[in-house]
C-alpha cells in the first residue's frame, strides 16, 4: 500500500475517506476547503500524503504544515507500519514540531518515526449531539454585551488573548511571545468565527472557531476573566457561537483537557458528549 502525493484525481477518494472521520480531524478538512473551494492544498504552505490501497480507495492521509505539524487520519483495521511513510514525512521537513489528532492516529504516527516525543497532552475529543438551548441571559453580568470582531479589533483583544494563552497553551518552560500571539490573533480574527463579551467596553470573555471544515466547525479559545467565572458568560458565548455555527449548517467540534471539569460540566450541558479522544504530541 504506497503512499503517494495528494493530487486533483486523489481528492475526491481523499474525501470519501475522511467524511465519516471529520468531526477529529477539522484542521486537516479545512485545508482542503479553502476559500469554500475544495482543492489540493498549496505547497507553501501544506503537502498531503495518502495510502492508496488500490485506485480510488484512501485508506490514509497525513496533512503536513511546512512548520512541522503533522495531522494524521488512518483506518485503525491498517495498522501503520510503512517506513516509506515516515521516509516521505522526514524527507519533507527539516523539523518536527507536533502531531495532533485522534489519539490512536496520533500514537500510530509516533511509533513509526524515529524521533521521541517530548511532550503528550491528552484530550477528550466531543462533539454537538443534540441541538443547543435557546440562550438564557439572566445569570450574566448586567450589562453585558457579546459581538463578533473581525481583525480591526486585534489590540482590544490583546490583553485577554494573553491570559488565555498563558493559562491555557502555553507549555512549561516556554515563554510568551507578545509579536507571535498578535500575529495568531489577527489570523484568527481575519479566517475564523471570534465572539467577545464585553462590560463597559472592556473584554471579559472570548471564544472563536479555531478550524472550519466542510461539515463541522472546531471551536476553541475558550476564556473568561478569572473573577467573572460562573457567571454564565462561557455558557452565553457558547451558545452565540453555535447559532452562527448552525446558521452554515454545520456542527461543533471541540475537544478539552480531561481534567477540566467546569468545561465538560459546560459542554455536557449543551448538547456536546465524548466522541473519542484526542493527543497533541510535541517534539523538542
Amino acid at each position: 500500500m504506497p503512499w503517494v502525493r495528494l493530487t486533483e484525481e486523489r481528492l475526491g477518494p481523499l474525501l470519501r475517506f475522511l467524511g465519516p472521520k471529520e468531526s477529529g480531524c477539522v484542521s486537516f478538512t479545512e485545508r482542503l476547503h479553502e476559500s469554500r473551494r475544495l482543492q489540493v492544498p498549496s505547497t507553501r504552505s501544506y503537502q498531503v500524503i495518502v495510502r492508496e490501497e488500490r485506485p480510488e480507495t484512501v485508506t490514509g492521509a497525513i496533512l503536513q504544515g511546512l512548520n512541522g505539524v503533522l495531522y494524521p487520519v488512518l483506518d485503525p483495521a491498517k495498522p501503520l507500519v510503512e517506513q516509506e511513510a515516515a521516509a516521505r514525512l522526514q524527507s519533507a521537513s527539516r523539523r518536527l514540531f507536533s502531531i495532533l489528532g485522534r489519539s490512536a492516529d496520533v500514537a500510530a504516527l509516533e511509533a513509526v518515526l524515529p524521533r521521541r516525543p517530548s511532550r503528550q497532552l491528552d484530550y477528550h475529543l466531543m462533539s454537538q449531539c443534540d441541538p443547543p438551548p435557546e440562550p438564557a441571559l439572566s445569570r450574566v453580568p448586567r450589562g453585558m454585551i457579546i459581538r463578533r470582531v473581525g481583525e480591526e479589533s486585534a489590540r482590544h483583544l490583546f490583553d485577554i488573548q494573553k491570559k488565555y494563552e498563558i493559562e491555557e497553551v502555553l507549555l512549561p518552560g516556554n515563554t510568551f511571545s507578545p509579536n507571535a500571539t498578535m500575529e495568531h490573533l489577527r489570523q484568527t480574527l481575519r479566517e475564523q468565527i471570534v465572539l467577545v463579551a464585553e462590560l463597559d467596553g472592556v473584554p471579559v470573555g472570548k471564544v472563536n472557531t479555531n478550524a472550519r471544515g466542510i461539515f463541522y466547525d472546531q471551536v476553541g479559545g475558550m476564556f473568561t476573566e478569572r473573577a467573572l467565572r460562573s457567571r454564565g458568560i462561557g455558557t452565553a458565548l457558547m451558545l452565540r457561537l453555535l447559532q452562527k455555527v448552525a446558521a452554515d449548517r454545520k456542527t461543533a467540534t471541540l475537544f478539552v483537557k480531561k481534567d477540566n471539569v467546569a468545561a465538560l460540566r459546560l459542554y455536557g450541558g449543551i448538547g456536546f458528549s465524548v466522541e473519542d479522544e484526542f493527543r497533541i504530541t510535541y517534539y523538542g
